[in-house]
Order: structure tokens, then C-alpha cells, then sequence
């Protein structure tokens, strides 16, 4: 009973307390000339502090939804690009045309952790089987190649990044066609190595590496890096130094690649790598 009495009376106190503060307010609003000057020029300043933070937010909102258009209309124009690269280099009657379906497909996705300081480096991006990502895809930004998709949950994906010492990929010598092996050599996150180009090829400090297309998992002609140095190795092959393009210690949006005709590329390498 004491403590209900006591809720009662304190729910009182307030009601008249801002009753009294109320009533202040008008009173000096009305009567006062100088305070009422000073009172609302207190209040247009919070007023406009607060239109200020909302117009913020509006912004900020705005810029969210613009980059995201943006990104959907990137990925449709890069679809469009490699449909018309395909369409450009063979000679099609329109009904295969209107049949085609493109060499690549491109899915946006977004990081959501990515590792950098170890030797088997990953990443995880917020796109899984339900969104069409399947193991063995590549992942891939306008600036090289970021890894491949190693196992999906519904949700999710967890991706081999590029920055792992196992992983090796086919790249080329752009202005020439020259191939080699490129790979991560486990030290600094902006350097990967070309080996095996054979000791006649010409090169020089500057030139583009680029993928080969060699694989159903990445397409070529990714710009992946420039030339930095170069070491002669037993008199037979050159190991070339590349300066990458891709900043791994900042991935966010990625692209998974996903290439209709991959599983019948695969069945066509084991065929050839039984033979004997």
C-alpha cells in the first residue's frame, strides 16, 4: 500500500512539475521580449541541428540506394560486354543468337570477412546456393582476380582467396601471349610471380599481366598486374616480379563468375589429362 502511495505521488510530482515548466515557458514567451528573443533562438538552433542530422540521414540513405543501382547496372553491362565479345569473334545466325546463352554470368556479391596475414589466406561473401553460387566458381573485381568459391552453405560462401601460396592460376603477357604461372608467394599482399616464361620471350619493366582464359573459371583478359622486375632461372625460364592491381586488405564488392559450359570443360580436361 506504502509503495503504490509512493508511485502515485511521485507520477504527481512530475505531472505538475512539467505543468509548472509549461506554464514558465508561455509566460516568458509572452512577456518577456529579451527572453523571448534568447528562447527562440535556442530553439531555431536545435531546430536546425536537427534538420541538419535528418537531411544527413536523407543522404546518407540516398548515396546507399544509388551505389546499390549502381552496382546492378555494372553488373549488367559487364554481362553485356562479354555477350558481345563472344558474339564479335564468331559469325552467328540470329536464331543461335536469340538462343545463346552468354560464356560468362556475373553474380554481386559482397565481402564480409576477408583474411590477409596468413599463408592460406580466405574470404567469406554474403552470397550462397540460394543466390545461384556453386563450389569452383571464380570470384573476381575490375581489378584481378580475388579467388574461388571452395564450399556454399544456403546464405553464404566461403571463398579461397588468391593470397594462398597453394593456388596457382595461368596468366599471360598481354602484349604478346606469353603464358606462365602466377601465384602468391606468401610476403607482401601487392606482389605475385609469373614463372615459366620461356627465356625467348620479350618483356618489359611495365607490361600488363592478364588471366589467360585458359580455365572455365576465370575469363580472360583480367588486367591483373604490371611487370616490376625480373630474375633468370637456370639459364631456361624468366620468374617475373608483378605489381597487382587488386588491394586485398580492401575487398568489398566481388563478383562471382559463373560459366554455364564449366562442367563440360571439366570433363574435357580429365579426358585429356588420362590420356596417355
Amino acid at each position: 500500500m506504502k509503495r503504490r502511495t509512493s508511485t502515485i505521488t511521485a507520477l504527481v510530482s512530475l505531472v505538475v512539475f512539467i505543468l509548472l515548466e509549461t506554464l514558465s515557458f508561455v509566460l516568458v514567451s509572452h512577456n518577456g521580449t529579451i527572453q523571448k528573443y534568447r528562447l527562440m533562438t535556442g530553439v531555431r538552433s536545435i531546430q536546425s541541428h536537427l534538420w541538419k542530422r535528418g537531411e544527413n540521414m536523407r543522404y546518407f540513405i540516398s548515396l546507399k540506394e544509388a551505389n546499390k543501382d549502381l552496382i546492378e547496372e555494372n553488373i549488367r553491362l559487364v554481362n553485356e560486354l562479354e555477350k558481345y565479345k563472344f558474339f564479335s569473334s564468331k559469325h552467328l545466325s540470329d536464331s543461335l543468337i536469340e538462343a545463346f546463352n552468354p560464356e560468362f554470368r556475373y553474380i554481386p556479391a559482397t565481402v564480409i570477412k576477408n583474411s590477409i596475414n596468413r599463408q592460406h589466406n580466405y574470404i567469406i561473401i554474403d552470397k550462397g546456393s540460394d543466390d545461384g553460387i556453386k563450389p569452383d566458381m571464380g570470384v573476381v573485381t575490375p581489378s584481378g582476380v580475388v579467388g574461388y568459391v571452395q564450399s556454399v552453405s544456403r546464405k553464404h560462401s566461403l571463398v579461397v582467396s588468391f593470397l594462398n601460396t597453394d593456388y596457382t592460376i595461368t596468366a599471360i603477357i598481354k602484349k604478346n601471349g606469353t603464358f606462365g604461372t602466377f601465384q602468391w608467394k606468401g610476403l607482401k599482399t601487392d606482389e605475385a610471380i609469373l614463372s615459366e616464361v620461356p627465356i625467348h620471350t620479350t618483356f618489359s619493366v611495365g607490361d600488363t599481366i592478364t588471366t589467360s582464359g585458359y580455365s572455365a573459371v576465370y575469363p580472360k583478359g583480367i588486367d591483373l598486374g604490371t611487370v616490376k622486375s625480373s630474375e633468370l632461372v637456370g639459364g631456361t625460364s624468366y620468374t617475373l616480379t608483378v605489381s597487382l592491381f587488386e588491394n586485398y586488405s580492401n575487398l568489398y564488392h566481388v563478383y562471382v563468375v559463373d560459366n554455364p559450359n564449366n562442367i563440360e570443360f571439366k570433363n574435357l580436361i580429365n579426358k585429356g589429362d588420362s590420356l596417355r
